[in-house]
Protein backbone atom coordinates (compact mmCIF):
# COMPACT_ATOMS: atom_id res chain seq x y z
CA UNK A 1 0.00 0.00 0.00
CA UNK A 2 1.31 3.60 -0.82
CA UNK A 3 1.75 5.79 1.77
CA UNK A 4 -0.46 8.98 1.98
CA UNK A 5 2.92 11.20 1.48
CA UNK A 6 3.44 9.36 -1.42
CA UNK A 7 0.35 9.10 -2.88
CA UNK A 8 -0.69 12.67 -3.09
CA UNK A 9 1.26 14.96 -5.58
CA UNK A 10 2.42 18.73 -4.77
CA UNK A 11 -0.61 19.57 -7.73
CA UNK A 12 -3.22 17.14 -5.92
CA UNK A 13 -2.32 18.90 -2.59
CA UNK A 14 -2.31 22.61 -4.00
CA UNK A 15 -6.03 22.10 -5.70
CA UNK A 16 -7.03 20.09 -2.59
CA UNK A 17 -6.40 23.60 -0.55
CA UNK A 18 -8.75 25.32 -3.26
CA UNK A 19 -11.34 23.16 -3.70
CA UNK A 20 -11.55 22.44 0.29
CA UNK A 21 -12.20 25.87 0.97
CA UNK A 22 -15.32 25.71 -1.55
CA UNK A 23 -16.47 22.64 0.24
CA UNK A 24 -15.86 24.03 3.74
CA UNK A 25 -18.19 27.06 2.35
CA UNK A 26 -21.05 24.79 0.55
CA UNK A 27 -20.90 22.33 3.83
CA UNK A 28 -21.79 26.06 6.28
CA UNK A 29 -24.40 26.72 3.56
CA UNK A 30 -25.83 23.49 3.65
CA UNK A 31 -26.23 23.49 7.17
CA UNK A 32 -27.69 26.85 7.59
CA UNK A 33 -29.91 26.10 4.34
CA UNK A 34 -31.36 22.72 7.22
CA UNK A 35 -31.71 25.23 9.81
CA UNK A 36 -28.71 25.24 11.91
CA UNK A 37 -28.78 27.98 14.56
CA UNK A 38 -24.79 28.27 14.49
CA UNK A 39 -24.44 27.92 11.29
CA UNK A 40 -23.81 30.99 8.75
CA UNK A 41 -25.86 31.94 5.81
CA UNK A 42 -23.48 32.59 3.19
CA UNK A 43 -25.80 33.28 0.46
CA UNK A 44 -24.34 31.09 -1.73
CA UNK A 45 -25.49 27.92 -4.22
CA UNK A 46 -23.79 24.98 -6.58
CA UNK A 47 -22.69 27.89 -8.86
CA UNK A 48 -20.57 29.51 -6.39
CA UNK A 49 -18.98 26.15 -4.68
CA UNK A 50 -18.01 25.61 -8.57
CA UNK A 51 -16.49 28.60 -8.84
CA UNK A 52 -14.50 28.29 -5.84
CA UNK A 53 -13.26 24.74 -6.60
CA UNK A 54 -12.63 26.23 -9.82
CA UNK A 55 -10.17 28.88 -8.73
CA UNK A 56 -12.28 31.78 -10.23
CA UNK A 57 -12.38 35.39 -9.30
CA UNK A 58 -14.86 34.79 -6.39
CA UNK A 59 -12.71 32.69 -4.51
CA UNK A 60 -12.06 33.65 -0.53
CA UNK A 61 -8.34 33.96 -1.55
CA UNK A 62 -9.34 36.42 -3.69
CA UNK A 63 -11.18 38.71 -1.22
CA UNK A 64 -9.33 37.88 1.96
CA UNK A 65 -7.72 41.13 1.80
CA UNK A 66 -11.31 42.46 2.16
CA UNK A 67 -12.62 40.20 4.75
CA UNK A 68 -9.49 40.78 7.01
CA UNK A 69 -10.07 45.12 7.04
CA UNK A 70 -13.82 44.73 7.48
CA UNK A 71 -13.45 42.63 10.75
CA UNK A 72 -10.08 45.21 11.76
CA UNK A 73 -12.77 47.83 10.64
CA UNK A 74 -15.30 46.59 13.12
CA UNK A 75 -13.23 46.11 16.10
CA UNK A 76 -11.82 49.44 15.30
CA UNK A 77 -14.52 51.82 14.75
CA UNK A 78 -17.51 49.20 16.32
CA UNK A 79 -18.28 51.33 19.19
CA UNK A 80 -18.00 54.66 17.19
CA UNK A 81 -20.57 52.86 14.40
CA UNK A 82 -22.46 49.65 15.66
CA UNK A 83 -24.44 49.79 12.32
CA UNK A 84 -23.38 50.88 8.91
CA UNK A 85 -23.92 53.98 7.43
CA UNK A 86 -22.80 56.49 5.58
CA UNK A 87 -20.69 57.57 7.71
CA UNK A 88 -18.73 54.87 8.03
CA UNK A 89 -18.57 54.52 4.66
CA UNK A 90 -16.94 57.34 4.12
CA UNK A 91 -14.19 56.39 6.72
CA UNK A 92 -13.52 52.74 5.35
CA UNK A 93 -13.32 54.23 1.80
CA UNK A 94 -10.50 56.51 2.99
CA UNK A 95 -9.13 54.13 5.27
CA UNK A 96 -8.69 51.25 2.32
CA UNK A 97 -5.91 50.45 0.25
CA UNK A 98 -7.48 48.36 -2.31
CA UNK A 99 -10.54 48.71 -4.69
CA UNK A 100 -13.22 49.81 -2.65
CA UNK A 101 -15.97 49.67 -4.60
CA UNK A 102 -15.19 46.07 -5.86
CA UNK A 103 -14.56 45.08 -2.45
CA UNK A 104 -17.27 46.73 -0.46
CA UNK A 105 -19.81 44.20 -0.21
CA UNK A 106 -17.09 41.73 1.37
CA UNK A 107 -15.91 44.53 3.94
CA UNK A 108 -19.59 44.56 4.65
CA UNK A 109 -20.02 41.43 5.56
CA UNK A 110 -16.89 41.29 7.81
CA UNK A 111 -17.97 44.34 9.37
CA UNK A 112 -21.30 43.01 10.30
CA UNK A 113 -19.76 39.46 11.06
CA UNK A 114 -20.75 38.11 14.48
CA UNK A 115 -17.85 36.27 15.83
CA UNK A 116 -18.45 33.85 19.19
CA UNK A 117 -16.14 32.26 21.05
Amino acid sequence: MTSKTEYYTDEDLSTWERVKKAFANDWEQTKADFGSDTARDMDQDVDDTLKQAAGSDDAFENREQAFRFGYAAQRRYHSKYATWNDDLDAQLRADYDGNYDDDRPYIRHAYQYKYSK
